[in-house]
């Protein structure tokens, strides 16, 4: 299956754009593998369905256009003086070709951007533009696209175990504040109770499963 899914990923276009109702080529790759049609990739055109009939050696079919229009070899370009810097556009792109902060203005990378069009709909005051390239560079940039597709995927799960991290951070300052206050506000052993904080801070990360069980475990009893 891994092959087949490889052979039929490498026939796709690798625009990204998620025309087919899958959110990238491989994702639209390992469908076909496991049975869905293999005509919704238009903006591959005849030339890729031919090649997709030919690995998955099914009986013929034309073009499901409903997974339309077409796309050109083409990159995207923000009017500069038009946008507004809502980021959108950069949430869109599937392979992080657009660079820009919150109310500030936003650009592409040429070298990056797979004409895609999925920027296009979410902006909301229409300053980006389409820009016909040469196909020869379209392919060399739709070749590479799937790394940066990934990484984009790979950031934002990063981002979200990022958010539990944190959460636990706060936790754990929180706790060391209380402790902290304690010691302050008591006559007791500084030495004891920074100790103590420390183990209670290394029980904490038990329940969240940032840490190995056994590293914790050790810590601890180098602590004691």
């Amino acid at each position: 299956m891994h092959d087949l899914i490889e052979l039929i990923n490498s026939a796709l276009p690798q625009y990204q754009c998620g025309r087919c109702d899958t959110p990238g080529c491989r994702p639209y790759a390992k469908e076909i593998a496991e049975g869905s049609p293999y005509n919704r990739c238009v903006p591959g055109g005849k030339e890729t369905l031919d090649k997709l009939q030919a690995i998955t050696k099914r009986p013929p079919l034309t073009l499901d256009d409903d997974y339309g229009p077409a796309l050109s070899p083409q990159i995207a370009y923000i009017v500069e003086d038009e946008c507004i810097g809502c980021k959108k556009c950069i949430d869109a792109c599937p392979v992080d070709a657009i660079v820009g902060s919150a109310n500030l203005m936003h650009g592409v990378i040429s070298e990056l951007c797979t004409g895609c069009e999925l920027c296009i709909e979410p902006c909301p005051v229409d300053c980006i533009e389409l820009v016909e390239i040469e196909t020869t560079k379209s392919k060399i940039i739709r070749d590479r696209s799937e790394k940066f597709f990934d990484l984009k995927n790979i950031l934002n799960t990063g981002l979200s175990k990022n958010s539990k991290l944190n959460k636990n951070i706060k936790l754990n300052i929180e706790l060391g504040m209380n402790m902290n206050s304690k010691i302050s506000n008591r006559k007791i052993d500084q030495k004891n109770a920074l100790k103590k904080l420390q183990i209670d801070i290394l029980e904490s990360q038990k329940n969240e499963k940032l840490l190995d069980s056994t590293e914790i475990e050790d810590l601890i009893n180098r602590l004691n």
